[in-house]
């Protein structure tokens, strides 16, 4: 496993983006798991994820943008206002946020659905990642599925789980965080929380003003 463990160096990041954009699967450091980290565009590497972590394979995977106000390119909203609010409050960071897609978005990303997951994380690996891909990531953690439930994923239960499935491991971790990202819902009639995470719903009201998060 050694030869593929890389140091957040610049040479490191542009090996690691170098094989991202190969069509390669690496292990990359986000705000709170360790995750398998892919070009959306490739949709071989999706369907290798996917089988590195023995999940479905019509799950969606998440969308990451190292810009936040680039929300607009990859997603619509009703309340346009309120998605603006929320990346104000939270991006760079542990929040995702659930929208219709546009037509930008490639469609095994969301599994031929309407709607996609954004993040944008404030990780400095993986920002540097990111602007050494200069291109929108998907990740999904670094676990086999339903083996890490309730802990996030550290470099040496990636490297245990998936370590011999990938390209390459890209050393760092998350720094702040204690539970996955919190997820938001926007496209229903009320704003609803998917999944609860270190930012809480109290944080979110206080974000959007009167507006109140249905968990």
């Amino acid at each position: 496993m050694d030869e593929r463990l890389l140091d957040p160096t610049p040479d490191g990041i542009a090996t690691a983006a170098d094989c991202v954009l190969d069509g390669g699967v690496i292990v990359a450091p986000s705000d709170t798991n360790l995750a398998l980290t892919l070009d959306p565009w490739d949709d071989a590497a999706i369907e290798r994820a996917f089988r590195i972590k023995n999940r479905d394979p019509n799950d969606p995977l998440t969308l990451f943008i190292r810009d936040p106000a680039d929300w607009r390119e990859w997603a619509n909203a009703d309340q346009p206002d309120v998605v603006d609010d929320l990346v104000d409050a939270f991006w760079p960071g542990p929040l995702n946020i659930v929208l219709p897609k546009t037509d930008a978005v490639p469609d095994r990303v969301v599994a031929g659905g309407e709607t996609v997951a954004l993040g944008c994380l404030s990780n400095p690996t993986w920002r540097d990642l990111s602007a050494a891909v200069d291109q929108p990531l998907c990740m999904t953690s670094a676990n086999l599925t339903g083996q890490a439930d309730g802990q996030l994923v550290d470099l040496d239960l990636a490297i245990e789980q998936v370590g011999d499935r990938v390209d390459y491991v890209l050393e760092g971790e998350a720094k702040g965080t204690t539970q996955s990202s919190t997820i938001v819902d926007l496209t229903g009639s009320e704003p609803t929380i998917l999944r609860h995470g270190d930012i809480t719903a109290a944080d979110l009201d206080a974000a959007v003003g009167d507006l109140t998060f249905d968990s």
